[in-house]
């Protein structure tokens, strides 16, 4: 190891501030009595923090070759009189970790240097991870230096008059987890949390129990997320300019929530599959959505169609123009663009992306910026002049496996004009696995630490399909697991987007939702090797969900939310495979209407409506024909919510996942009308495991009803964060 470091830098850690080269310890300014071995200790655990200090290291360290002394007593002694002066506990602690039988490391995030600009994070083990996703975020003591390295960041640009380059500045970086009882999900189709203007700010959203997202504020100065009221079914994020107030989407509406506490409606009907929003100037909003691009008074009105293509939109500094991305299925790629005022629709054409593009201005070099995407998964900086519009370098790493969705061009991160980025790490740590009906584990299926959601089982019982996140990429594809040999294969090499799996009756083909930058569509095809794809096109989104057992029949959704009314109002639909390929629309009521699935028999259609004002399943019989329809009443077979819904094999029992996680099961008896006993709750999945990446929400249930299909996720791996970079200029800037 060494000796001993000499003439160490200020380390501040939670309320701390240590100088090891005057042994001097204060806590909010005043000074602890802290000396001899404990002193010891404290400076050599800080000098390498998240690191192994072996109880031999520190014997020798502390008592040279001296042989009358009663080592572990002694060494234990000192260590507790240390915890003592920290307020620290060995059962949870906050600053020093015991390895029974090895020795100890400083394990809380420290700041050091004279500035006190640069964090340090320490690494934490498998087991303090877990337990840290126990304890609510009102209990998070291992970081609590987060809120003062912060802080003091923020002081120091609030604080500073110029943007001239600072000697000696230096980048620092933590993690925001979500909060107890929320996971952190891939925005697919939106922006899922973005930073404010002045970097001061976080805006996230969670997933709860039920799917749904929620709007969580953390000011970067806090260790505290609050919540934002009324924001339960939140989709997408923005600020305005000035930092002040947060636009959010929920349930169909635009929202506006300022920091004076008062919440407003901006316009209470959207536009379908909305990605982002963006401030176009005095009193003006525009929404990005795959239906359109539009302008909105800032105070609510009625939305204004805009001719072109403005997807994941950005008004440039000094009416520099609108930044956005535009497809180009020649390259398979985005183009970054930018079409400027009193220029007669002219486009310049800037560079090709993976992903959307944010422009943002640079803290130490006025009237520069750089633009920001994805590309193989990693976050990428390219410097760029606004008013010029021309790129100025090649592209230089910021960070690596960062969430991005290439069918849409969604990327999970955000940046700031005050040197701040942040971004959604990316995280394998889901697998597929075979549990019965208490949810007792008998199989794991396919591989391990991968980003996958759901899997369908074959009608024979054989194979499971599955769709897998590939983070380079940025999109999943469909996986064929042979359950009796563990034999697994991609489907296709073609790439794309492809995912919502749903079997032929039997077993020999697979219908999904594909995509490239365009709507997903639903596409047939073959097991064997380079078998066609026979695609459906529809100028709306196709999600398949369920194959009828005489194969005539394939229903679908048109909505991505199927269990939430976020993107569009859904409809289930028809694709008859027999009478020329026509689409029939089936449900099509002014209600929230998905997840349809055919009975055994096929005189059946079970699905989920909101017209009690909550998705709940009903069953409704279904007739095929020249005129394919479901007639008679509609039973209802729920009271307390449903989504996601498979049926046994003959008929007699339909599950559900509850908005509580659970699966449900309900006895059914066929008749007119059909009887249905009391749900029964089988077991539960996890919100992490549904949360695992952005994808088709479910389960699914062997023929025989006594086997089911369900992500899990490895415990001992932590989840994802998101990753806020300050002074991000002085590591990565090209």
């Amino acid at each position: 190891m060494g000796s001993q470091p000499e003439s160490l830098p200020l380390v501040a850690f939670g309320p701390y501030e240590f100088s090891p080269q005057s042994g001097e310890l204060r806590k909010y300014g005043s000074r602890l009595r802290l000396q001899g071995q404990p002193l010891q200790i404290l400076t050599l655990l800080v000098s390498q923090p998240g690191e192994l200090i072996t109880r031999e290291e520190l014997k020798r360290r502390l008592w040279g070759g001296e042989t009358h002394v009663d080592y572990e007593q002694g060494l234990n002694t000192a260590v507790n009189k240390l915890r003592q002066v920290l307020g620290d506990s060995a059962d949870q602690p906050q600053y020093i970790e015991t390895l029974p039988g090895k020795g100890y490391r400083f394990v809380a995030p420290i700041q050091r240097s004279a500035n006190l600009n640069v964090l340090e994070i320490a690494a934490r083990s498998p087991a303090r991870a877990k337990a840290a996703q126990s304890r609510s975020w009102r209990q998070w003591l291992p970081w609590a230096a987060v809120g003062a390295v912060a802080i003091v960041a923020l002081s120091y640009w609030l604080g500073s008059q110029t943007r001239s380059p600072q000697v000696g500045l230096q980048a620092a970086r933590f993690k925001i987890e979500a909060p107890a009882g929320f996971a952190l999900e891939g925005g697919a189709s939106r922006q899922s949390f973005t930073i404010s203007p002045d970097g001061s700010r976080l805006a996230f959203t969670a997933m709860d129990g039920s799917g749904a997202q929620s709007v969580f504020l953390r000011p970067l100065n806090s260790l505290a997320p609050e919540l934002v009221p009324d924001s339960r079914g939140s989709h997408t994020l923005f600020w305005a300019p000035d930092g002040q107030a947060l636009f959010y989407t929920a349930r169909g509406r635009l929202m506006r929530t300022s920091f004076r506490g008062d919440t407003q409606v901006v316009l209470d009907r959207l536009p379908s599959f909305l990605f982002a929003g963006a401030w176009l100037g005095p009193g003006r909003l525009m929404v990005s959505s795959r239906a359109g691009h539009y302008t909105i008074p800032v105070q609510g009105g009625t939305p204004a169609l805009m001719e072109g293509e403005y997807r994941w939109p950005q008004a440039l500094p000094e009416e520099g123009g609108i930044l956005f991305v535009e497809w180009d299925e020649g390259i398979r790629r985005y183009r970054a663009k930018v079409r400027r005022p009193g220029e007669n629709g002219q486009v310049h054409d800037l560079l090709a992306a993976d992903t959307r593009v944010q422009y943002a201005e640079s803290a130490l070099r006025p009237g520069q910026g750089y633009l920001f995407h994805v590309q193989g998964g990693n976050l990428l900086a390219q410097r760029f002049n606004p008013r010029s519009l021309e790129v100025e370098s090649e592209a230089a790493f910021v960070a690596g496996k960062v969430y991005s969705f290439q069918a849409t061009g969604a990327a999970d991160f955000s940046v700031s004009a005050r040197g701040s980025v942040a971004y959604l790490n990316h995280v394998s740590r889901s697998q597929l696995a075979m549990v019965d009906r208490a949810g007792r584990e008998l199989a794991r299926v396919g591989p391990a630490g991968v980003n996958v959601k759901s899997g369908r089982i074959s009608p024979d019982g054989r194979q499971v399909a599955a769709a897998i996140y590939d983070v380079e990429r940025g999109a999943q594809d469909l996986w064929i697991f042979d359950l009796a040999s563990g034999a697994a294969r991609k489907l296709s090499a073609v790439p794309a987007m492809r995912d919502a799996p749903v079997w032929s009756p039997d077993s020999t083909r697979l219908a999904f939702m594909r995509s490239g930058g365009g709507w997903p569509i639903v596409t047939i095809r073959g097991l064997g090797e380079g078998e066609p794809e026979e695609e459906f096109p529809s100028g709306l989104f196709q999600m398949p969900t369920s194959w009828s057992p005489d194969g005539r029949f394939l229903a679908f959704v048109n909505t991505g939310a199927p269990h939430l009314p976020n993107e569009a109002q859904g409809d289930v639909l028809l694709l008859d495979l027999e009478r020329g390929r026509r689409q029939i629309p089936l449900l099509a009521t002014p209600f929230h209407e998905a997840n349809a699935a055919f009975s055994p028999d096929g005189k059946w259609l079970a699905f989920t409506s909101d017209e009690s004002g909550r998705a709940e399943l009903y069953m409704q019989a279904f007739s095929g024909g020249d005129a394919p329809s479901v007639t008679g009443p509609r039973y209802p077979v729920t009271l307390a919510g449903a989504q996601a819904v498979r049926w046994r094999g003959d008929g007699g029992e339909i599950y559900y996942l509850g908005f509580d996680g659970g699966i449900y099961g309900v006895p059914v008896t066929p008749g007119q009308p059909p009887r249905f006993g009391k749900p029964g709750l089988l077991f539960k999945v996890s919100t992490e495991a549904r949360a695992a990446v952005h994808s088709v929400t479910g389960f699914d249930v062997s023929a025989d009803g006594r086997r089911f299909l369900i992500p899990v996720v490895d415990e001992a791996v932590e989840g994802p964060s998101i990753v806020v970079i300050q002074n991000w200029e002085a590591g990565s800037a090209p």
